[in-house]
């Protein structure tokens, strides 16, 4: 494995542990907290972490079939606990792992395509593409 790969795994997880770690100083009710309407519950965030490491390495680096469900991870106002939110986030991980863990130096060079929703895609830039447009970020 690449030192590159190596260390950014290592960070990945060092992160991940400290999230965990927070989670389970709360409980169900305050992770589904907001202090304003406008802003996101900490379980918002976790379930937005996972769809963002699923999008960006699971799918894009690793083929795997794009399944993303952004408008639930903003949506979501409860009904998952701690528990199953920290299961989530590690079964991400452990997926995502399996595919950078066997990445070779030329697999890092590669381009890799990040596939968006037309309507996510549209919510970020604040624009209103169709279909057929092409943009580059």
């Amino acid at each position: 494995m690449p030192d590159l790969t190596k260390n950014v795994l290592e960070d990945m997880n060092k992160q991940l542990d400290r999230i965990i770690k927070s989670l389970n100083q709360l409980d169900d009710v305050l992770i589904w907290k907001k202090i304003k309407d406008s802003m996101n519950s900490i379980g918002n965030l976790c379930l937005h972490l996972a769809g963002n490491e699923y999008q960006n390495l699971i799918s894009a680096i690793g083929n795997k079939p794009f399944i993303w469900e952004r408008a639930r991870e903003f949506n979501s106002e409860g009904g998952i606990s701690k528990d199953e939110l920290s299961s989530l986030l590690l079964r991400t991980r452990s997926e995502s792992e399996s595919i950078v863990s066997v990445l070779s130096e030329e697999d890092l060079k590669r381009e890799v395509i990040i596939r968006y929703d037309l309507e996510d895609w549209n919510r970020m830039l604040r624009v209103n593409a169709s279909e057929n447009e092409t943009y580059e970020v």
